[in-house]
């Protein structure tokens, strides 16, 4: 009897359509996977976005304090203090400290970049994927600029609220470390201090783009460089307060225009 066999030749061909499916297959799956990930990174951002807006009804429009402390003179924060952030003022709206992360839940270490300058979270919060803008999340607790030199933002305040940031993609970057999404010169390329808004710059992470969440609630996914487009606006940092562009993607994401191109402090 006469078996039946597959030649050398015809096994070769099957393993090379084999490898081209593959070839062709694999990156399609790969695009999706990413796809999927920067959908659910999106949905979170949005998520984020409404439980601000549901701490700002309880506040008659004002947006929290990016932090302040539990257990020193005025709330003021400095090493040993516990730190209450903004994270964990929306925590009783969002009831989920998941909504803070996505697929790179340790981008920010939060428990481990507050030791590095001798402080804990108040509510342990531990990480996040998000930083936020410290410039409409102010800080009067924070030296040097305290108390009513530096006030909290009111909504009322808000001149475009559908291009003004809350929250963002973010990975803190530590003293010294380059930042490859900043350009040479940028503050943002190489921060001088352990935390400042220079540590928290915007990130590409997903089919390269940065995802961020507007004072308005809404979310979206932006590629690549450029400006999200507002007036160019003061810089308080600066002899002259100079005009500057305001929310450079996808490293500079840090302002209130007209009012204040970054952060007073």
């Amino acid at each position: 009897m006469n078996r039946k066999a597959f030649t050398l030749i015809e096994l070769l061909v099957v393993m090379a359509i084999i490898a081209i499916l593959a070839a062709i297959l694999f990156p399609v799956f790969a695009q999706a996977k990413e796809a999927a990930k920067k959908t659910s990174s999106i949905s979170n951002l949005r998520q984020n976005a409404t439980s601000v807006l549901l701490y700002n009804s309880d506040t008659e429009g004002y947006f929290g304090q990016s932090a302040y402390s539990l257990n020193t003179p005025n709330g003021i924060v400095m090493p040993g203090a516990q730190v209450f952030a903004i994270f964990d003022a929306l925590q009783p709206y969002s009831k989920s400290k998941e909504i803070l992360t996505d697929a790179e839940p340790d981008a920010i270490k939060w428990l481990d970049i507050l030791a590095t300058i001798g402080m804990t979270p108040a509510e342990n919060l531990k990480r996040a994927s998000f930083a936020f803008n410290f410039a409409l999340f102010e800080d009067p607790a924070i030296a040097p600029t305290l108390g009513a030199l530096d006030p909290v933002v009111n909504e009322g305040q808000i001149e475009f609220p559908a291009e003004t940031p809350m929250f963002y993609h973010s990975k803190y970057i530590k003293a010294g470390e380059i930042n490859l999404d900043a350009p040479v010169g940028s503050p943002y390329r190489m921060p001088l201090s352990p935390f400042s808004r220079y540590n928290f710059a915007g990130t590409k992470r997903y089919s390269k783009g940065v995802g961020i969440n507007f004072s308005d609630g809404h979310a979206k996914h932006y590629q690549g460089t450029g400006n999200i487009y507002v007036p160019d606006s003061p810089d308080l940092n600066q002899v002259g307060t100079p005009l500057v562009k305001t929310f450079n993607l996808p490293y500079d994401l840090n302002g209130l225009p007209p009012a204040v191109g970054e952060p007073k402090a």
